[in-house]
């Protein structure tokens, strides 16, 4: 090895001169010794923080000129060293954990020393190597089971269920289980690294307080550490309620959005007021309806002004509140505010607002734009894990488009455009499996009913008239006085709202080759919600209960008896 450099001159990169004699006589073999021939690091799961470095001692042989450190593979994101004397110190920097994911990793470094070959040290000589050998360990995680509620019927009180796991590293480490508290599920597939289906029947305890808490976990046994959860499957009683109206306050003139949240027993509504928006709560408690909501407003709260969408997240941990140009985390227990974000880092082009949002089981929830035309405008990914507004190389941009999700979160289906378009545009779709977006089979205009789907996306119903089945290929359609709709979780169903006050039930599995689908069902709602405006729908995860919100009053009402199943 020959370099054109006198001793006295600093080798570059990754050499340090080492300065302990003169140039030297040649043929001098520096020896150089390390305090440990072996590292390692850990981290609890992808998502921990970076570990500390570690540090080694290092020493050299007199006559030693200069030192190489270099280091490889992927367990080490840098390897740093300073040298006094015949003494070093090396610092080594293990890679983050949220860019390795899940695995074993290594890595090595190699000390080298050197010294002069020549009395004018125009050549150097190197002498023995010192190679430590770098381990990381991070086991898997898993991050989210969706939908995270199930439904317990029967006697003895019992649960069953399929659900979608994510997380990360689920091929890293053979999985040999998915448990429930403990209870193995009935079946499991591994998907891919990040996805697992799983199927779950679980006997509740006699005397149970609802909800049942119960924490999903995988089985790995070759996991170097043992693996972090936070994803839980929460169980309630199928509900019995009874038929019933909710007052709005007297500020409210019409609705904007219903959810009911099934954890804890609430209906969440975006209000209109005369001055602008309200957000409602109406809980239920021993046996009936709280008829006066919680509420908070723009004008305790000033990210929610001109309220246009809410969702609970993945988990159910947070409510998502969308406004023109917020995106509010809120308890949804209590509607206290936990934070607000903006579109950034790159903020929303100008005239530009946030429209509408659906959550996806990876943790994500889709948000969609609009700028007050019929324009295309960027959609946002919003990661309610590491809060933050964020686009990928597949996020498109589109017209106005309104999202839906299924209960499982792991499609999201996109509308967009306007019902005046002469040409109408595709349907797109979110898979959250792979985090891409891509346009569908489907070309709709849009109208004022929000895509809805069942719980696996099997059943997908557009502009509150038009099924399609997962590949968006036209199943048939329901009738064009519907104000709005919901599909059974179990795909059989379709339950409609329309013009004449009724709630109609209809068969889903019964293709009409692209024709009307039978009815199934009919039932007249204890009273009307109101149809001087929009008219929102929402449907229990046991399918026996729908919700109506109108401009007059909000309707609790069961579902048709019907012969869908």
């Amino acid at each position: 090895m020959r370099f054109a450099v006198r001793c006295t001159r600093a080798i570059a990169l990754l050499w340090v001169v080492a300065g302990l004699s003169a140039c030297g006589t040649g043929n001098q073999q520096p020896v150089a010794s390390v305090s440990t021939n072996s590292l390692s690091f850990s981290a609890t799961s992808p998502d921990a923080t970076t570990p500390s470095p570690l540090t080694i001692s290092a020493s050299v042989s007199p006559g030693t000129v200069s030192v190489a450190v270099l280091h490889g593979g992927s367990a080490i994101a840098n390897a740093t060293y300073t040298l006094s004397g015949t003494a070093a110190q090396i610092v080594v920097d293990p890679a983050a954990p949220s860019a390795l994911g899940a695995g074993v990793f290594h890595g090595t470094i190699t000390v080298t020393g050197y010294s002069c070959g020549n009395p004018g040290c125009s050549q150097l000589v190197s002498g023995n190597s010192q190679v430590i050998n770098v381990t990381y360990d991070i086991p898997p995680i898993v991050r989210y089971v969706a939908p995270y509620v199930g439904v317990a019927t029967g006697s003895p009180l019992t649960a069953s269920g399929s659900v979608i796991i994510r997380g990360q590293g689920f091929e890293q480490f053979p999985v040999q289980n998915v448990t429930f508290n403990g209870v193995s599920a009935s079946t499991f597939s591994v998907v891919s690294d990040t996805e697992i289906e799983a199927s779950y029947s679980l006997t509740l305890p006699t005397g149970s307080t609802y909800p049942v808490t119960y924490p999903v976990q995988i089985v790995a046994p070759s996991s170097p550490q043992p693996i972090e959860s936070d994803a839980k499957l929460v169980i309630v009683q199928a509900p019995s309620y009874v038929s019933t109206t909710l007052p709005y306050p007297p500020s409210v003139t019409g609705v904007d959005q219903l959810r009911y949240d099934a954890e804890r027993q609430a209906l969440l509504v975006v209000a209109t007021t005369g001055s602008g928006t309200e957000l409602l709560r109406y809980a239920y408690s021993s046996g009936s309806w709280n008829t006066t909501p919680a509420t908070v407003s723009s004008a305790t709260l000033p990210s929610l002004a001109n309220l246009s969408d809410i969702a609970l997240s993945t988990q159910g941990g947070e409510l998502l509140a969308l406004s023109p140009q917020y995106l509010t985390e809120l308890d949804p227990g209590t509607l206290a505010i936990k934070t607000q974000y903006t579109p950034g880092p790159t903020p929303a082009p100008a005239g530009v607002y946030l429209k509408n949002l659906a959550v996806a089981n990876d943790g994500n929830a889709i948000v969609t734009t609009g700028n007050g035309s019929s324009a295309s405008t960027p959609l946002y990914l919003f990661a309610v894990r590491d809060p933050a507004f964020t686009q990928n190389s597949t996020t498109p941009s589109l017209d106005n488009a309104t999202p839906g999700a299924s209960a499982d979160g792991s499609v999201v289906a996109l509308q967009q455009g306007d019902p005046s378009l002469a040409s109408s545009p595709p349907v797109y779709q979110y898979t959250a499996s792979s985090e891409t977006f891509a346009s569908t089979a489907a070309a709709i205009n849009q109208g004022t009913i929000a895509p809805a789907l069942d719980q696996s996306a099997t059943r997908i119903v557009l502009s509150g008239i038009d099924v399609y089945d997962s590949s968006f290929t036209l199943l048939g359609k329901l009738p064009s006085k519907t104000l709005a709709v919901v599909v059974s979780p179990n795909a059989d169903c379709a339950y409609t709202f329309d013009s004449s006050g009724q709630i109609l039930a209809f068969n889903l599995i019964t293709g009409m080759s692209g024709g009307p689908f039978p009815q199934a069902g009919a039932t007249t709602p204890v009273s009307s919600p109101g149809t001087g405006g929009a008219v929102k729908m929402a449907i229990s995860p046991d399918g026996g209960w729908l919700f109506l919100a109108g401009s007059s009053q909000i309707v609790v009402a069961p579902a048709p008896t019907n012969q869908c199943h």
